[in-house]
């Protein structure tokens, strides 16, 4: 019987990229190089060098290929996502962070550069993306996040615990009408980053959104597009101090309504932002009086 060659990184990688490849994944060899340096824990250099590999890890490197090549996104079958500089354990509980919310945090962060130990409020933290780019990048802070799914809160805890961030995780549904009674006007900031695509689009989206990422966290719950904006816009006079900010992130095709729906619900210096794509994605107000 012929003896058996151990599999090398160099031959794990091509089977695992032309695997990818043949199921019409995007950059099918990047992918497989993080699939294999994950497994591995090889550096980008270490694949191309013919060191054996032992065969659990080409095990797991094939269970971890045919889960992406079937369509579930990279950042699930990784088991983390890199975000504002961190990086986020992320599950199917939670949405993936992507680069546009990057932009969320850093007009939320301007628009609170010169409070002093501010309070930030997160509304649907999901992995605690917002929350913990907001904790790291401001030390002072004290940052409360909020979410309606106790898996979401859980993976949120478990980063924050990773990092060693000290955010307040609250279980909550803060898109409730009744969710601000109570509340002392306290925050110097809310920011959101709400479910805010229509049912409508549903089928129109990629199979790795559709088919993976939590449509809780996804589609607007009612017909109404805005619903979650003229929630949040009802809420800002309970939650924000004086001059606090209101900072969201929003459907590219609504930015401008949710700019009108702020300044019809009394917020002042409402601007709309635009991300690096060049679309409307980003509405900040603020309370009069600061």
């Amino acid at each position: 019987m012929p003896k058996l060659v151990p599999m090398t990184p160099r031959a794990l990688l091509a089977d695992a990229a032309d695997a990818l490849a043949r199921a019409g994944v995007d950059s099918p060899r990047r992918t497989a190089e993080w699939i294999v340096e994950e497994v591995t824990g090889a550096d980008r250099a270490a694949l191309y060098r013919d060191a054996p590999v032992d065969a659990a890890a080409v095990a797991r490197v094939r269970d971890l290929t045919a889960r992406r090549a079937a369509g579930e996104p990279v950042q699930y079958v990784l088991g983390h996502a890199d975000f504002y500089g961190l990086r986020l354990a992320v599950t199917p509980a939670v949405l993936i962070p992507r680069p546009e919310t990057e932009e969320l945090v850093e007009r939320a962060l301007a628009a609170i550069a010169g409070v002093e130990a501010p309070v930030v409020l997160d509304v649907g933290t999901g992995s605690g993306a917002i929350a913990l780019a907001m904790q790291h990048a401001r030390p002072d802070a004290l940052v409360v996040a909020v979410d309606v799914s106790a898996d979401a809160l859980a993976v949120a805890r478990a980063n924050a615990a990773a990092l060693g961030l000290d955010v307040a995780f609250v279980a909550a549904d803060a898109l409730a009408p009744g969710f601000a009674d109570g509340v002392p006007p306290a925050f110097d900031l809310v920011v959101s980053n709400p479910p805010y695509v229509p049912a409508a689009e549903r089928e129109g989206l990629q199979r790795e959104v559709r088919d993976h990422e939590p449509a809780l966290a996804l589609f607007v719950p009612d017909a109404d597009p805005l619903r979650p904006y003229r929630v949040l816009a009802g809420h800002a006079s309970r939650l924000l101090v004086a001059g606090g900010a209101l900072a969201v992130e929003t459907h590219a095709d609504h930015g401008a309504g949710v700019a009108d729906l702020f300044r019809a619900s009394g917020l002042a210096e409402v601007a709309l932002h635009r991300d690096l794509a060049g679309r409307d994605r980003i509405v900040i107000g603020r309370m009069s009086g600061g």
